[in-house]
């Protein structure tokens, strides 16, 4: 009985760890192509005296790399037998799902994005504004779609 629940759990973190992989993939080819989006157009403002960071951009890939990493250790879990890798595994796994609630939290639920990007845009540049919020908007449910799935 046990073996087969055993069997029935290293099939579960298989899937989910497929499932963890594709959407980590998605989200490190979606923050490329905003990347590529961003650089696009931020080429139409005149060079100011610091240039704009896109650093939400760089945080949508690494939380798209570190998902990708996760699974990686999840198909190295999924493989072995014993019970202290299998523990170690679902304590790392807890940890890291709290650290992308509060990186969610704080990046995408705290900041006013509309005031952040009219105060470095100015109010001339309405299409810019409109593509980076509707991007922010799909960020968020990117990011809430994978951690459900986590």
């Amino acid at each position: 009985m046990t073996r087969c629940a055993r069997c029935c759990l290293h099939g579960s973190i298989r899937i989910v760890n497929l499932v963890m992989l594709l959407c980590g993939i998605g989200t490190i080819i979606y923050s490329l192509w905003l990347q590529k989006k961003w650089d696009e157009s931020i080429a139409k403002f005149p060079l100011g005296p610091s240039p704009l960071i896109p650093w939400f951009i760089y945080t949508f890939l690494g939380a798209g790399i570190i998902v990708c990493l996760s699974t990686i250790g999840g198909y190295v879990t999924a493989n072995c037998t014993s019970n202290s890798t299998l523990c170690f595994y679902i304590v790392a796994i807890c940890c890291l799902l709290f650290l992308e609630v509060a990186v969610i939290v704080a990046i995408f639920f705290k900041i006013d994005w509309g005031k952040q990007i009219t105060t470095y845009t100015g109010q001339k540049n309405t299409d810019f504004e409109i593509f980076m919020s509707i991007h922010v908007k799909i960020s968020r449910a990117i990011m809430i779609l994978i951690l459900v799935a986590q």
